[in-house]
């Protein structure tokens, strides 16, 4: 048995002393009767003086509404910029609020020139209330901090958890409102963030209602390589042993993916499953390597359609590569 949690790890955590030292936490939906999606993350780095804010909502018409900012911060709370969060009731709700511009991009890869991006798309105010609920501690990967050696990269955080939500609430962006109900993932770390501890990664979120879906991580460092996550089934939590990933992606220029299939092992029990993303949006992270050369890490998100055991699911692909010759690194895997 390694560290448990408890109801306090959903709240916030004594800052260390490093200078990227990070507490986030991030929650997304896909509701895919009415075609919205959203994400929402706040990172605090109170050590360096700011905190990493994002909002993200998909629209029916196919345009993404997003917002990035780097708001100053003197402590480290459940508020950041335009964005705050409460904890209602560890590991069963959460509440997440924002309320302040968006930009809203006909064609979202237009983030892959952050400037231009900001400078010219159009802007509107968005009005966000949304509740978080999740089916306890006892279906959290990470209520036992072993479980993240399981996923993690060195250098990834120190701590960490995730699990499965159903987000409902009050989506208003511009003229516009819709009721959501949708289904995605939740997670939340603290510790010392290194966004380029990793060469690639791949991040499969799929729920087919409170007490079926999965969660899994593939993750390529210089150093370890994992394969793991859980799978929720009828309610009962099952650590992944392996699995198996067939990706099909589109050509250039940007090489979105356009379907991936599963095989999921957990002791004697497998599981397969089909993801067909619904759009893409692209962030990076850029930084100097060892060699003092500029690093750019590609992180592209894509509310999903899933498929299993014949049933229909929600949830998110989100896929991380190092740029090598402007192609993402990851592709043949």
């Amino acid at each position: 048995m390694g560290v448990l949690l408890t109801d306090a790890d959903e709240g916030v955590h004594e800052k260390g002393e490093q200078t990227n030292w990070n507490e986030s936490r991030y929650v997304d939906f896909w509701d895919a009767n009415q075609r919205v999606g959203g994400w929402f993350r706040i990172g605090n780095r109170p050590n360096a003086g700011w905190a990493e804010m994002s909002a993200c909502i998909t629209l029916p018409d196919g345009k993404t509404a997003f917002m990035f900012e780097r708001p100053k911060i003197t402590a480290n709370t459940l508020h950041s910029g335009n964005q705050q969060w409460e904890i209602v009731q560890p590991w069963v709700a959460n509440r997440v609020q924002y309320r302040g511009e968006l930009m809203v991009m006909d064609d979202p890869w237009i983030l892959i020139d952050p400037k231009r991006a900001f400078e010219t798309a159009p802007r509107a105010f968005a009005d966000i209330d949304l509740v978080c609920r999740s089916t306890g501690l006892k279906t959290v990967m990470g209520f036992d901090q072993d479980h993240i050696d399981k996923i993690f990269l060195p250098g990834q955080a120190g701590f960490h958890y995730q699990h499965l939500a159903r987000t409902t609430g009050t989506v208003r962006v511009g003229e516009h409102c819709w009721q959501v109900a949708g289904f995605g993932g939740k997670d939340h770390s603290w510790g010392p963030r290194n966004w380029h501890a990793k060469i690639y990664l791949r991040w499969l979120i799929a729920a087919l209602d409170d007490d079926n879906g999965f969660m899994l991580v593939r993750a390529v460092g210089p150093t370890k390589k994992t394969r793991s996550g859980f799978v929720l089934d009828k309610g009962k939590f099952h650590l992944v042993d392996d699995f198996d990933m067939k990706n099909h992606y589109a050509g250039e220029p940007n090489f979105e993916l356009r379907k991936v299939e599963l095989r999921i092992r957990s002791g004697e029990r497998i599981w397969d499953a089909v993801g067909t993303p619904q759009s893409w949006l692209p962030l990076r992270h850029k930084q100097h390597n060892e060699k003092g050369e500029e690093a750019i890490l590609r992180i592209v998100k894509s509310p999903t359609d899933w498929q299993m055991a014949g049933r229909h699911g929600e949830g998110m692909c989100e896929y991380h590569d190092l740029m090598v010759d402007e192609r993402p690194i990851g592709l043949e895997d």
